[in-house]
């Protein structure tokens, strides 16, 4: 191969990260902005979602998203700003979210679960609190991070799950969905992306995309089946998502992942222009997932 050949390859490689980067981070960020009608809503009290409203529970403006994606901006902030997974780093960014709604869509700290409000106040996880699905979230820029190192994403995943987090099924479901995040930043097909998730010993793509009930709705584990269920089923980037926030119940965590799936696997130009131009937000969150590609890419050739 010529040198120009090589560079052009090259160019053309980065280009195809640089798309599966902004993809997953934009990604999350609509699908749970999408999610707003349908929080904790059964399949018949909304109206079915079908465009980027805004409204539900939170009174959300179109184009804003709560928790999850506000924590996995910590997360993206903090490791592009310390250069490393600092748990001790992202607790206090999370805490400045929580108290001051500081890197919020909206000014304010939006949809915070009670597991995660007592951590952050106390420094620790409440093992009689049970785990929120909005861990699942931040896994998304640590899958970014260390795309290509399997390793190095497992250790930062489990650093950060426990700034909050005290459950094996929670830690397992993070680990599952990082692998997944990772596998189609790098590429790989559906199947294989569907395969990471693994979800009670099946493969999600063999799971019934039912709505499950109120007691385990919001754990992590059914969360991430289901959103890979819906990834799975869905027709591209719009569909996939819609498919996973008209369940309603958790429906911002369930969006916001199927969102990040589907745009790392597909790319942030599957995701329809006029969402992604209405996102809260939207520059900063490009220009992160822009350093995180940067930074990732320097890890490649430290």
């Amino acid at each position: 191969m010529s040198g120009e050949a090589a560079e052009a390859e090259a160019v053309e490689l980065v280009s195809r990260l640089r798309s599966r980067f902004q993809g997953a981070l934009v990604g999350l960020a609509v699908g749970e902005a999408l999610a707003a009608p349908a929080v904790f809503g059964r399949p018949g009290s909304f109206a079915p979602v079908r465009d980027l409203l805004g409204g539900g529970p939170h009174d959300l403006p179109r184009g804003a998203w709560g928790d999850d994606t506000a924590m996995s901006l910590c997360v993206a902030r903090s490791l592009v700003g310390s250069g490393a997974c600092d748990p001790i780093d992202q607790l206090e960014r999370y805490r400045r979210w929580q108290r001051d709604g500081e890197g919020s869509a909206t000014g304010e700290c939006i949809g915070i679960g009670a597991g995660t409000a007592r951590a952050l106040v106390d420094g620790r996880p409440d093992g009689a609190v049970p785990d929120g699905a909005e861990s699942l979230a931040r896994t998304v820029p640590l899958a970014m991070r260390h795309w290509a190192d399997a390793e190095a994403l497992r250790t930062a995943v489990r650093t950060t799950t426990a700034v909050t987090c005290h459950e094996p099924a929670t830690f397992d479901a993070a680990a599952r969905c990082a692998a997944a995040l990772a596998a189609a930043l790098r590429g790989a097909p559906p199947a294989a992306i569907v395969e990471a998730v693994d979800a009670a010993g099946a493969p999600a793509s063999a799971a019934p995309l039912l709505v499950p009930s109120a007691a385990t709705a919001a754990s992590p584990a059914v969360v991430l089946a289901a959103a890979a269920r819906a990834f799975a089923e869905g027709a591209g980037w719009k569909d996939a998502v819609l498919r996973a926030v008209n369940l309603g119940g958790p429906a911002d965590a369930r969006g916001g992942l199927a969102g990040a799936l589907a745009g790392a696997h597909c790319g942030v130009e599957a995701i329809p222009a006029a969402w992604r131009e209405a996102l809260a937000g939207r520059d900063e969150i490009e220009d992160l997932a822009d350093r995180l590609l940067a930074d990732a890419l320097v890890g490649l050739v430290a």
